[in-house]
C-alpha cells in the first residue's frame, strides 16, 4: 500500500467518526454487523498485521470466536517471500476486543493448506487443524497463552482423526 492509500484510508476513518452536536445518535445494535463495522475491523486488524510484520505482506483473513467469548479472533495466514518457504507460511492469530480491535495472541509457522477450525476446545480455545509439508496434518492446540509456533514437533494426525464438525478455512478440500 502506497502512502497516498494510506492517508486516504485515514481520513476516511477520521471522517466517519465525526458527528456534530445538534445531531440526535441513532441506536446501534448490540452487535452491528454494519459496512461500517466491518470497515473498523478490517482496517484495525490490518494496522497489527503491520505492525507485527513491520511491512506490507499480502495475507488472507478468516475471522472465528475461538475463545467462545463473543467477539471474533482473526486468524490470518500470511504470504510472499518474506512469511513462506518450502515448509509452508507463518499464521497469526490476534484476539478480537472491543470496538473491532486485535491484539497479537500467537504465530504459528510452516503452516498449509487446508487450515480448519474444530469445534474441540483445548484451555478454552478451540483448536486449529492443519497441514504441514513434511509433517502431514497436525492439531494445534492452545496452551494457555499461544498455539504452538512449529508444528512439525507435533503427533500426526490421521484422516480418521479429522473433526466431523470443522469450519474450513484457507485452502480447500
Amino acid at each position: 500500500m502506497n502512502i497516498r492509500s494510506m492517508i486516504l484510508m485515514s481520513a476516511a476513518f477520521l471522517l466517519s467518526a465525526c458527528t456534530t452536536s445538534h445531531e440526535k445518535p441513532q441506536k446501534q445494535p448490540a452487535k452491528s454487523t454494519s459496512s461500517l463495522s466491518l470497515q473498523q475491523r478490517e482496517i484495525h486488524l490490518k494496522q497489527q498485521v503491520e505492525s507485527y510484520t513491520q511491512g506490507q505482506p499480502t495475507f488472507n483473513v478468516a475471522f472465528n470466536d475461538l475463545n467462545q467469548d463473543g467477539v471474533e479472533d482473526a486468524i490470518v495466514l500470511l504470504s510472499g517471500q518474506d512469511w513462506c518457504g518450502s515448509g509452508g507460511c507463518t499464521m497469526l492469530v490476534f484476539k478480537g476486543g472491543a470496538n473491532q480491535q486485535f491484539e497479537f495472541l500467537s504465530k504459528t509457522t510452516l503452516v498449509d493448506t487446508p487450515v480448519y477450525v474444530t469445534s474441540y476446545m483445548h484451555n478454552g480455545w478451540k483448536q486449529l487443524f492443519i497441514y504441514t509439508h513434511q509433517h502431514g496434518q497436525v492439531m494445534l492446540k492452545f496452551d494457555g497463552k499461544k498455539y504452538p509456533l512449529n508444528p512439525s514437533l507435533l503427533p500426526v494426525q490421521t484422516a480418521k482423526l479429522a473433526p466431523d464438525s470443522a469450519q474450513l478455512i484457507f485452502g480447500q478440500e
